[in-house]
């Protein structure tokens, strides 16, 4: 009986271990999903910003699978400010969402102060349009602004080429003369609006689809509000 009750106990305990040791994988892979998600959310939001690279999907994937997940779900539009992923790891799912706040990027980041009456007449017009869909990222930036900006890009990409592609060199870019603005949320209905309302805005940048811009032929026919040169530049 003694030999029949220890042996007994014995396999209660193994079953109890063999129990311990799931539940403690599982939380793991949970954990290890969880991390992944939050992981590629973050990266994607980042990428969809004005000063990302305008491929939040592509982000979201290596982030993932840096953190051993595959992605399986992203609702991550170029532009957007908040972003929704969904992974897997070994059949664990996962989601997590991550929000741009362009308010707190800095203090009277988002101002119409130093564009040209054109382009701020114009904005103002769209954002109303917008009802708060669309907001105001950046408008006006010092040489200085642009000059931190473009060496933040010549550190990320570690070739002064490719930054080019992403930030205007300091003394090139339309924001220094107050001709561009950088805007987030809703940029389908923001380029509608620009068509609806007639506003003398384009984007002239493919990669930057937040990017918009007085039109050359509006700023020639409008000179003498303020003169400037009509080159493009992010």
């Amino acid at each position: 009986m003694t030999l029949l009750i220890a042996g007994m106990c014995t396999l209660v305990c193994l079953v109890v271990g063999s129990f311990a040791i799931d539940v403690t994988s599982t939380y793991a892979q949970k954990a290890r999903a969880q991390t992944a998600a939050d992981a590629a959310a973050l990266a994607a939001v980042a990428e969809a910003t004005p000063y990302g690279t305008g491929d939040p999907r592509s982000a979201a994937v290596r982030f993932a699978e840096l953190n051993g997940a595959r992605l399986t779900n992203c609702l991550c539009d170029q532009g957007a400010t908040a972003v929704q992923v969904t992974v897997s790891v070994e059949g664990v799912v996962a989601r997590a969402r991550a929000v741009f706040e362009p308010d707190l990027m800095g203090p009277g980041l988002p101002s119409f102060t130093g564009l040209h009456p054109s382009l701020r007449r114009a904005v103002d017009r769209l954002l109303a349009g917008a009802g708060g869909s669309v907001s105001l990222v950046s408008g006006f930036r010092s040489s200085a602004d642009q000059a931190l900006l473009w060496e933040t890009a010549l550190d990320r990409y570690g070739d002064p080429e490719v930054a080019d592609d992403w930030v205007a060199r300091p003394g090139t870019s339309m924001h220094e003369r107050g001709l561009a603005v950088d805007l987030s949320g809703d940029l389908d209905r923001a380029a509608s609006l620009v068509r609806e309302l007639g506003l003398p805005l384009i984007r002239p940048l493919a990669n930057e689809p937040w990017h918009f811009q007085l039109s050359p032929d509006h700023i020639r026919s409008h000179s003498g509000e303020v003169g400037v040169d009509v080159t493009d530049g992010d």
